[in-house]
């Protein structure tokens, strides 16, 4: 339990992500405005905003159309190309296992994939509910589908096949599109550790927020400003979860890598006037400007 607990301090002191399986490694940030081009300003309709993820991809959304996001092993998969069906999220089949690794062989005579993952097999055809798990038949929720030479299968039922904790999350994500996500790692953090890190890193970044006289400069709006971030980080609290994610609410929305042990802060702010950003970004306690975006920046 010492060696354990001995190995979170350091992946927590460093505040880090390690790298993740798959394809898409070091993806975890984003950061999302308005595409001034493509908004209405004028009439107020259809907000359309950019999101420019941290490998440099983006994607454009609008608040009308629901866009589902997918994280496998905490990276964002930009442009993933989810769809939903009477409640079901499908997924394409080739994209997931190699993300995590594995690998997908499709026979366009039979319309049968057979996806080979660590020590299971998995085959499924286009339009078939009946699948085979390691031999075994398994009745899916819905039919595997072929769409544009891309095959489709529910999410659920190929992730548990893989092991995965799988997570469907409202609220986090701009337009509060839902976030689905996968994670196939070691979870080393538990609910109550994310708590005391994350505790203990506002604690030291809040510190060195204090010595940024920009902000801390003894006026009325500072002191009152600091001590609503002071309040916030002694009530830091268990919000919700993805797969791989605790969500704390703090100072901002702070996530916690139940693997890793790495922080990172969900931030957003919007005004009257327009401005919009928003965005999961590393936290860094060495940061001078660490709280001024929403509490000073607007």
């Amino acid at each position: 339990m010492r060696k354990l607990t001995s190995l979170l301090v350091v992946a927590f002191s460093l505040l880090v992500p390690l790298t993740a399986f798959g394809q898409t490694q070091n993806n975890y940030g984003y950061q999302c405005t308005i595409d001034s081009s493509l908004t209405d300003f004028e009439n107020a309709k259809h907000w359309v905003e950019k999101i420019t993820y941290q490998n440099g991809a983006t994607t454009t959304i609008n608040e009308v159309d629901t866009f589902p996001f997918l994280m496998i092993n905490n990276n964002f998969i930009p442009n993933a190309d989810i769809f939903i069906k009477n409640g079901h999220s499908l997924v394409p089949i080739r994209l997931i296992t190699e993300e995590l690794g594995g690998r997908t062989n499709w026979d366009a005579k039979t319309n049968t994939v057979v996806i080979d993952y660590k020590d299971k097999e998995i085959v499924l055809k286009a339009g078939d509910t009946n699948a085979v798990i390691n031999g075994k038949a398994v009745v899916l929720p819905l039919a595997a589908q072929l769409v544009d030479t891309r095959v489709y299968v529910p999410l659920r039922t190929v992730a548990e096949a893989f092991g995965a904790d799988i997570g469907y999350t409202i609220g986090i994500m701009p337009f509060k599109n839902p976030l689905i996500s996968i994670d196939t790692r070691l979870k080393n953090v538990t609910k109550e550790q994310a708590i005391r890190v994350a505790t203990n890193a506002m604690l030291q970044a809040f510190s060195t927020f204090l010595k940024n006289g920009t902000y801390a400069d003894s006026s009325y709006a500072s002191i009152q400003t600091l001590a609503e971030i002071k309040q916030k980080i002694n009530r830091i609290s268990y919000q919700g979860e993805t797969a791989g994610y605790w969500i704390l609410s703090g100072p901002y929305e702070i996530l916690v890598d139940k693997s890793t042990g790495a922080l990172f802060f969900k931030y957003g702010t919007k005004n009257v006037s327009g401005s919009y950003m928003e965005g999961i970004a590393p936290v860094d306690v060495n940061d001078m400007d660490v709280f001024a975006r929403g509490y000073f920046l607007g």
